[in-house]
């Protein structure tokens, strides 16, 4: 396993200290993986794909030392949000037009669909009876070339009817009651721009999300009050957002996505400074060849060590006193990543066939 130590974020830290090859589990048995989550018992929930936009995927858990496959419910797309309690577990459904335009809510005690909701992700829980999604964004519509607003909501009209209160007058971030299944709008969703990942504080008490041109936001939940706004990118060049996580241990906040400079932002979340901006691909350079290095998902333990999987079979690993290096992992593009409940192991999964397990140092007590 090739290694290399960058220097690059706060270079007065040490590296983290080199790691054991990953294990293979569930070997040979798995298509894309987009989507992985522990829940608190110890099983694991993948969400596996065709890697067909028309096509849903399937959720699937697996269980004991070895992962053995023991339940499965289809028709699913991931990424999903995992309640705290572990027992709500919300995802994506049907499409609309390509498109995102729907939830479903599954009860993993009985492992089945209870609510479809004309809602989108990106989803996150505030406890285990709220959680946040996006309300229903119009459709696209195109007049002479020109993209203009419908007065369509991109959503089933059936299912519409059936949750009206849930389909918003403008479109927005929505809290939503799981008693009620009625929200709250919390933040106006843009046409071109939705968001596309949304994280909570650490009291739970501030919601920070980013738009896929890096639309950062964050809004108090007490009142729905826009604590700090960082306006979007002029376009693709200048850096987008796939995937944004919260390091609990220095209150920042990290984006990961595309970009000609850069393609990782680092943030202050009490007021959304920017700390830090980095390629993922310049880190890269010796340890892996091919396409250009993105990444496409990340996480962090409690105590602040953090992990980004990359599109060319990467691990970054984000040290904890700041420094960060990388390795190579597996031999296709990763997608998704978990810690386990104890934080010794990290669990990725992508376009191989089976899941890859990394042996982690355990979670250091905070002072």
């Amino acid at each position: 396993m090739k290694r290399v130590e960058c220097t690059e974020v706060f270079p007065r830290f040490a590296p983290a200290s080199p790691r054991e090859a990953p294990a293979i589990i569930a070997k040979d048995t798995l298509p894309f993986v987009e989507f992985l989550a522990f829940e608190p018992q110890g099983a694991l929930l993948v969400i596996e794909s065709p890697d067909l936009a028309s096509v849903l995927g399937r959720l699937r858990r697996r269980s004991g030392p070895r992962f053995e496959l023991d339940a499965e419910l289809p028709g699913v797309i991931g990424p999903g949000a995992l309640s705290p309690s572990g027992r709500w577990l919300l995802v994506g459904g049907e499409r609309v037009g390509g498109r995102h335009a729907s939830c479903q809510l599954i009860d993993l005690h009985t492992f089945q669909v209870i609510h479809t909701l004309p809602i989108m992700r990106p989803f996150v829980w505030v406890d285990d009876a709220h959680f946040i999604a996006q309300s229903p964004n119009w459709k696209l519509a195109f007049l002479d070339g020109n993209p203009v607003r419908p007065e369509t909501r991109r959503v089933d009209p059936a299912l519409a009817a059936a949750h009206p209160a849930l389909v918003t007058p403008e479109p927005s971030l929505v809290r939503v009651s799981l008693a009620t299944l009625t929200c709250e709008p919390l933040l106006p969703s843009l046409l071109f721009d939705e968001e596309v990942k949304a994280v909570l504080s650490p009291g739970r008490d501030v919601l920070y999300t980013a738009t896929h041109y890096s639309r950062i936001s964050a809004v108090r939940l007490s009142d729905a009050r826009l604590l700090w706004q960082r306006p979007p990118s002029r376009n693709v060049i200048d850096g987008t957002v796939t995937d944004m996580a919260l390091d609990p241990a220095t209150n920042r906040l990290v984006t990961v996505g595309g970009g000609m400079s850069h393609d990782m932002l680092v943030l202050d979340a009490a007021n959304g400074d920017e700390l830090a901006r980095h390629s993922l691909e310049t880190l890269a350079r010796g340890v892996t060849k091919g396409p250009s290095t993105r990444g496409a998902t990340l996480g962090f333990r409690p105590d602040g060590l953090g992990a980004i999987v990359t599109n060319n079979s990467l691990v970054i690993e984000l040290g904890k006193e700041g420094r960060w290096s990388a390795f190579k992992a597996g031999s296709r593009a990763f997608r998704a990543l978990a810690f386990s409940a104890d934080g010794t192991s990290l669990v990725i999964g992508g376009g191989e066939k089976n899941l890859r397990a990394v042996t982690l140092p355990p979670v250091e007590a905070r002072p």
